[in-house]
């Protein structure tokens, strides 16, 4: 504001009009900038907002993915059971009818493996009695060898 030194009222006039004007200019551009921080603050929000709900959108599209997976996991593995059971039932009847004819087969090889193993055990001794090493005194030893050396000198 310019300030004059005139003692009249239209000076007085001039200052007063042309302050209210800064005043009112000063008070228009307070507006002006508070108006265009409120514009940046909710262009931030919105553009927050809108972060923010692509961002739930996509966590739950990740969310229903995975949960879609695991109900397809559990699908497969109820129908893989489901299969497992149904080959178990078909057969059971062949694993009875497996198991008479082991028994069968078992009741008729036992006698054959018990001679066996008796007719091995035989054996076994009579080769054990025809190799062993017979422990003498020796005084028999002794009188052994002079009569197989005589016997030798007389055949």
């Amino acid at each position: 504001p310019k300030s004059h030194k005139s003692s009249g009222s239209y000076g007085d006039s001039v200052v007063v009009e042309e302050f209210q004007r800064t005043v009112k200019e000063e008070v228009a551009l307070e507006k002006a900038k508070r108006q265009t921080k409120k514009k940046k603050k909710k262009k931030k929000r919105k553009n927050m907002n809108s972060r923010k709900s692509s961002t739930n959108v996509q966590i739950t599209c990740v969310l229903l993915r995975a949960r879609i997976g695991t109900e397809q996991e559990k699908g497969k593995t109820k129908r893989l059971f489901q299969t497992v059971e149904e080959k178990n039932e078909r057969l059971q009847p062949q694993r009875g009818f497996f198991k008479k004819k082991l028994l069968r087969l078992r009741s008729r090889s036992s006698p054959v493996y018990k001679k066996t193993y008796e007719k091995r055990q035989m054996n076994s001794m009579e080769v054990e009695s025809r190799f062993m090493i017979w422990h003498c005194h020796e005084l028999c030893c002794r009188l052994q060898a002079q009569v197989i050396q005589c016997s030798r000198e007389n055949t």
